[in-house]
């Protein structure tokens, strides 16, 4: 059975600005990465990903998985609909996975657009998490930050 848990960050003030700075620029790699899609009405992730790989990587400061998690979220986006073009908030989640996020003892080691960040954390239930399976959503709700993560028991 699939469960998600909700983890809150404890982030500093410098990493909260860096977690917020790399949902922005994520975001923004996005709706680059919309455009072309809806632009050449491309929405195979891996046909996708020939097109605009080198250019967002080039581009953006995001290391070469988060590129891999930003096409795979406008793919998902347009598996919907592909009836309009989607456009990505600002703040809007942003996924990562076991490559740029990991769990050690009471804190997260999370991918950065300044780095590597490791942050505190507090889960409500913690005996899911060496359960843990599949990507997490980094998620900020007034002016906190949670990740969701999915955990297979």
């Amino acid at each position: 059975m699939k469960l998600t848990l909700q983890i809150k960050l404890l982030p500093t003030k410098e990493q909260s600005q860096s977690l917020l700075d790399t949902i922005k620029i994520s975001n923004i790699a996005c709706n680059k990465i919309s455009d072309v899609a809806w632009e050449k009405r491309e929405f195979n992730q891996y046909r996708l990903h020939h097109l605009v790989y080198r250019n967002i990587k080039d581009t953006f400061d995001l290391s070469a998985q988060m590129v891999v998690r930003s096409i795979s979220k406008v793919v998902n986006a347009y598996k919907l609909d592909k009836k309009s073009k989607r456009i990505f908030k600002p703040l809007g989640a942003i996924i990562y996975d076991s490559r740029i996020l990991s769990y050690k003892g009471d804190s997260v080691s999370i991918w950065s657009v300044d780095g590597r960040l490791k942050i505190p954390f507090i889960c409500h239930n913690p005996k899911y998490l060496p359960y843990i399976k599949g990507e997490a959503d980094l998620i900020h709700k007034k002016g906190k930050f949670y990740l969701f993560q999915t955990v297979e028991v």
